[in-house]
């Protein structure tokens, strides 16, 4: 045991003298959120409805710990997150990880972060959700080299697509595609003679945008994802598809101090494979040989009332449609307050609605209706 007290003592000072001299600035950061939430939810089978009511005290999965570090032009961001607590048995998440060096006419990056589509609203709702899967883009982290230009454009490749449902394959389904093993090799390295390949070629390429002009903050680009799915039962090849998706999309934010607007439209097909995205629409996803065609966005208005308080309000829709079904839409609504207790200490009231509309099948799917507050303390 002193060996070890010993050797780590000896290790923590070798770094303490080694950091003046790399000359690295080091910036640590912190966010802990917890959401205390009233839920009344509505979720049918046919006609016949259940109703449910809930109250929830929980971490919201967006609690983090990181830091910044600089050193001349290279630069770096290392945070870890807090469990999701729709999947605990998870453990604490790696948020980002990456690299970035800045040549003078831009920046090279290199690692693990968000996607460049992710434009999202002030809804605080199920960790600080922004309308996920309702009208954002938003679809989770990724192993990605982005090359951004000071003028605003930017070239971004990404690990393509990854499906929390696993396993079955797109043209019978709704899931998207499941990469079982390794990020190199996606599909078993073992011979089967019932198997579902999944062959890529590509990475998930995004061309984009972001600029400024007088009070409008804009942002907009292109999305590309392909791949190819073969089936085979018994030695015999059933089918092959080859899926391919894309995505349009645009954002802004206009300052009419002390109004703000803010909305997010995109387009595409075959969307729900593009991006995993655990909240998208089952409507979004390639489904028996007919490619999936989505149209969505959300809007909101926000309001600086004094150094206080904000308020912020938003409504959202999605509409995803394979043209042999009917559509599968949803919708969602927010209202809330941001209230700065302190410089470190918020609390954010809020009422959001959910209501996910019909189905493909022109089922009545589920809707929620929600009152909670968001107590977030940062560092």
């Amino acid at each position: 045991m002193k060996k070890r007290i010993i050797s780590a003592s000896i290790i923590a000072a070798a770094l303490g003298l080694s950091v003046p001299a790399m000359a690295l600035d080091v910036t640590p950061y912190g966010a802990i959120r917890v959401g205390t939430w009233w839920t009344s939810s509505t979720y049918y089978n046919g006609q016949n409805a259940l109703h449910d009511a809930d109250f929830t005290l929980d971490l919201q999965g967006d609690s983090l710990v990181g830091m910044r570090v600089k050193e001349g032009d290279f630069s770096g961001i290392a945070e870890m997150g807090a469990y999701n607590p729709k999947n605990r048995a998870g453990g604490v998440e790696l948020r980002m990880l990456f690299g970035e060096w800045d040549f003078g006419g831009g920046k090279v990056r290199v690692g693990y972060a968000p996607s460049p589509y992710v434009f999202r609203s002030e809804q605080t709702y199920d960790s600080d959700g922004g309308f996920n899967g309702y009208g954002s883009l938003w679809d989770g982290r990724y192993a990605q080299i982005k090359a951004s230009l000071n003028n605003g454009l930017y070239l971004t490749l990404k690990k393509q697509s990854t499906s929390n449902t696993g396993g079955t394959s797109n043209f019978t389904t709704n899931t998207g595609p499941a990469w079982q093993n390794t990020p190199f090799n996606l599909t078993a390295t073992q011979y089967a003679a019932t198997n579902t390949n999944y062959d890529t070629y590509l990475p998930q390429t995004t061309v984009g945008y972001e600029g400024k002009a007088g009070i409008l903050k804009y942002g907009g680009g292109m999305a590309f994802n392909f791949y190819k799915v073969t089936q085979t039962t018994s030695d015999v090849v059933t089918s092959k598809d080859e899926i391919y998706s894309y995505l349009g999309f645009a954002h802004g934010t206009v300052d009419l101090a002390p109004v703000e607007l803010k909305f997010n439209l995109y387009t595409g097909q075959n969307v729900g494979n593009l991006m995993a995205n655990s909240g998208a629409a089952t409507g979004s996803y390639y489904f028996n040989r007919h490619n999936a065609y989505t149209y969505g966005g959300w809007a909101q208005v926000g309001y600086t009332l004094n150094n206080k308080i904000k308020m912020f309000t938003g409504a959202s829709y999605e509409s995803n449609d394979t043209k042999e079904s009917k559509v599968d839409d949803r919708m969602a609504a927010f209202a809330n307050l941001q209230y700065a207790v302190s410089k470190n200490f918020k609390i954010v009231p809020e009422f959001t609605y959910l209501n996910d509309l019909r189905s493909r099948t022109g089922a009545k799917e589920p809707q929620i209706y929600a009152a909670g507050v968001k107590w977030e303390m940062t560092f």
